[in-house]
């Protein structure tokens, strides 16, 4: 790493943003606990990365697979999912919408819509390049549309 890279101005500018990206996967009672994962591991390699960019990549690289495995484990111990953090301006429907997704998906929507990052920002964070960003979003947003659709005709609407 560069020499003036301060880990600690790092870590309180960006604990707050990590932790809502895991809650997006992960749901928000695990997310905090993934998040102090993934900066301890990104504390353990920084001799390793040679810039900020290297180690913001590899920061939310290992966060989605911590979240993943937490994912896992719940599958193998039977645990229910737990809905992604609840925001006042989301939906039950919504909520359930999102659930339905796959961690990835739910990664990439979160990104794009509550970070509001651009493409080449996700794709970097997942180590892709900005055209698997966008079409990983697209789909992600007509799978919550068709969700939400398929609920509504459920419900009576339409």
């Amino acid at each position: 790493m560069e020499d003036g890279f301060d880990f600690e101005a790092y870590l309180e500018a960006g604990v707050g943003k990590l932790t809502g990206y895991c809650a997006a996967v992960v749901g928000s009672a695990d997310a905090e606990d993934a998040a102090q994962e993934a900066y301890l591991r990104l504390w353990r390699n920084l001799g390793r990365l040679p810039n900020e960019a290297a180690a913001n990549s590899f920061l939310y690289k290992t966060a989605y697979r911590i979240c993943v495995d937490l994912l896992r484990a719940r599958k193998r111990f039977r645990e229910p999912e737990r809905p992604p953090a609840q925001n006042d301006a989301l939906s039950d429907g919504m909520t359930a919408a999102l659930l339905k997704l796959s961690p990835a998906d739910r990664a990439v929507v979160y990104c794009r819509v509550v970070e509001e990052e651009d493409y080449g920002a996700i794709a970097a964070r997942f180590g892709k390049n900005e055209a698997w960003a966008r079409k990983r979003f697209s789909l992600a947003r007509k799978k919550l549309r068709l969700t939400l659709e398929k609920e509504d005709k459920h419900n009576g609407g339409f």
